[in-house]
């Protein structure tokens, strides 16, 4: 599971009598893509790993000037190239924890947290959501009222929503887009300090779309399952 530092791809599987057809045709109708990584943490793990950009490219098979380039952000790498990167970053991690580095230890859940968390609010509709989630390469939200944590949707629930209600004839895709997030969303995502060691996040995350991170009670991030390296502590 990398799964904000890798977006994930995911084949979605056929949900009862819902076809692989259904499904690609709704993520296209709603316009959901994989979310990329957040490439400013590219440069953070490989420097708490103690990797020189020329040692990561060779462990990731890419060039050192691709591995620079990404870390000033003056180029928009492939997918596979990022993924190769992030491939390494794993089997560092793996070959560490074998040899008996407690990585883990040595960071938190605001080390790899993403700062600045969009939101949605119960009573905005789902493509209002859907909107806010592609603008900003997001596959899940929080909903909050205030200060406030209500529930969390997800690309997920927003896709099972819209085949459920229009293959059963009950809304049209319009009307799915102008349902309340309200009617879509589930439960809040766990809350975490934000000095929390990643190794208790990494047993959120096996379960969960995302934590939230928070400082003094306020939210001041998000961990996803996207942003969260395996760092061979969820095995």
């Amino acid at each position: 599971m990398i799964g904000i530092l890798f977006m994930r791809v995911r084949e979605w599987h056929v949900i009862g009598a819902i076809t692989r057809e259904e499904t690609s045709m709704t993520n296209q109708r709603l316009g959901l893509i994989p979310q990329l990584p957040d490439l400013d943490k590219i440069r953070q793990m490989r420097k708490r790993l103690n990797l020189s950009q020329r040692e990561l490219a060779a462990m990731a098979g890419v060039s050192q000037s691709l591995i620079a380039k990404i870390e000033r952000g003056s180029i928009d790498p492939s997918y596979s190239n990022v993924r190769k990167i992030l491939g390494a970053f794993e089997e560092v991690l793996r070959k560490r924890k074998v040899e008996g580095v407690k990585l883990g230890a040595q960071l938190s859940v605001g080390d790899l947290a993403t700062r600045g968390v969009i939101i949605v609010t119960p009573e905005q509709t789902v493509a209002e959501c859907v909107d806010r989630m592609m603008k900003g390469r997001f596959t899940q939200l929080p909903v909050i009222v205030g200060d406030r944590v209500v529930g969390g949707i997800t690309d997920d629930s927003i896709r099972d929503y819209t085949i459920e209600e229009t293959r059963n004839g009950r809304k049209t895709y319009d009307g799915v887009m102008q349902t309340r997030v309200e009617d879509v969303m589930s439960a809040p995502f766990p809350i975490l300090s934000e000095d929390t060691p990643i190794e208790l996040a990494s047993v959120h995350l096996q379960r969960e779309e995302a934590v939230l991170v928070s400082r003094k009670g306020q939210i001041v991030g998000i961990l996803t399952s996207a942003d969260f390296l395996n760092l061979g502590l969820n095995q």
